[in-house]
């Protein structure tokens, strides 16, 4: 951008986004200058709503180019199929453009040539199904990602400057630890395509893979009761704790945390005594914890179908249903959990388990017995 060209006061006026003769004109002008230094042109600023301004900046520091570019364009520049091209965007997480809508940017051109060619490799239904697990992994961790720059440093940035000269040089400065993120989770897949490797003299069939786990299954108790008597910060920072604690907890005792969802925490295990053993940690570490309930859990053994990362089946929805069903800070095992456990366990009687049409017997795991 030349001198020439550089847009000014004048043109910010011009647009409806600075006024000489505001109380605040030094300070608005200051942020709009600071945007046009790192690449701001006037069409961008006059896209944005003069509230979200300081927001530009971390769009600007997003990407290497400000090209865009026409699903039609993309899909020849990658040299795909429009239809292929909206279906993998599709699948991304993301609507479907209109044909004039320029939302791709050149980085995509890249990314869906790569696509293409595992496509071939994999098949179309296959990786369809793996670029939507992508998808919400990316929404994921670009949600979590928001969330701490808002929490930690947005706030704080408008308190310091309310004008948003900071705000957006903050949202500048953490877009600029992108290639670090990236790094990093590159480095942790290589770390967990090692560790995930297996035979492929498995039981698959229609693109699902069948896998023998013990599964379990550990909630707070009474998680309302925390709801209510806490405001949203303190329950914020209560469940931040119980994902902290449980995730370790899992981890340390050889299994792994599926998912989390709210108050709950769902794992698997190859063996059912590991398995067990981090319910039972977890009872431990809950016992008496000064600010969360107790909790309570169940673990349900057999096969899963396993895909896209979660688990699902019959005996998935048995350690689910299982663990509404123990009192608080006991753990509840089915027949084929308690036939392959260490520690001893007690008949806890019949349960009708939403989904089953019979009853099931569980067993409550009594490790000091």
């Amino acid at each position: 951008m030349t001198e020439e060209s550089r847009p000014g006061p004048a043109d910010f006026h011009a647009i409806g986004l600075y006024d000489p003769d505001a109380p605040d004109a030094a300070t608005r002008l200051a942020l709009l200058e600071y945007l046009v230094d790192i690449g701001a042109t006037l069409d961008d600023l006059a896209s944005e709503k003069p509230d979200e301004l300081p927001v530009l900046a971390s769009t600007i520091a997003l990407w290497p180019t400000r090209e865009r570019l026409t699903l039609h364009e993309v899909a020849e520049r990658a040299e795909l199929d429009p239809e292929l091209v909206a279906r993998v965007w599709r699948a991304a997480g993301f609507p479907e453009p209109p044909a004039d809508a320029r939302v791709f940017a050149a980085l995509d051109v890249e990314m869906l040539g790569s696509v293409g060619t595992a496509f071939a490799f994999f098949g179309e239904e296959a990786m369809v199904s793996f670029v939507r697990v992508l998808g919400a992994a990316a929404l994921r961790v670009a949600d979590a990602a928001v969330s701490t720059f808002v929490v930690n440093v947005g706030q704080e940035s408008m308190q310091v400057d309310p004008s948003g000269l900071e705000l957006a040089r903050a949202n500048a400065t953490s877009t600029a630890m992108l290639p670090a993120l990236v790094q990093g989770f590159d480095a942790l897949l290589r770390h967990r395509l090692e560790l995930e490797r297996r035979s492929v003299e498995v039981d698959v069939g229609r693109g699902v893979e069948v896998q023998h786990r013990s599964v379990g299954f550990v909630d707070l108790v009474d998680s309302t009761a925390l709801a209510h008597r806490l405001d949203a910060r303190a329950l914020a920072t209560a469940l931040t704790e119980f994902d902290a604690v449980a995730s370790e907890i899992v981890v340390a005792s050889g299994a792994r945390v599926v998912k989390l969802i709210g108050d709950e925490i769902m794992f698997v295990a190859a063996e059912a005594d590991r398995a067990v053993n981090a319910a039972l940690a977890l009872i431990d570490a809950f016992a008496a914890h000064s600010l969360l309930p107790p909790v309570r859990g169940a673990v349900a053994t057999g096969n899963v179908l396993a895909r896209d990362g979660d688990y699902s089946g019959v005996v998935v929805n048995l350690a689910s249903r299982a663990a509404k069903q123990a009192r608080p800070g006991t753990v509840l095992a089915d027949g084929a959990t308690k036939d392959l456990l260490a520690v001893a366990t007690r008949d806890a009687g019949e349960f009708v388990l939403k989904g089953f049409d019979e009853p099931i017997r569980l067993y409550r795991v009594t490790p000091d017995e």
